[in-house]
């Protein structure tokens, strides 16, 4: 199981290390935006959050 909280924490990091190109092995080739989807609760709560790189 996930820590109640943590698995939509560390999808936010990952997303902010791959924008600022800190994401080592796992770099993707120029991201401009990223997307985190998570469930909680057995879908009772759904959060859906964007984010964009600075130009």
């Amino acid at each position: 199981g996930h820590p109640i909280g943590a698995t939509g924490t560390a999808q936010i990091v990952e997303l902010t290390e791959q924008l600022r190109g800190e994401a080592g092995d796992r770099q993707v080739e120029s991201p401009s935006v990223g997307l985190a989807h998570n469930l909680g609760g057995e879908a009772a709560t759904t959060v859906v959050t964007v984010v964009e790189a600075r130009s």
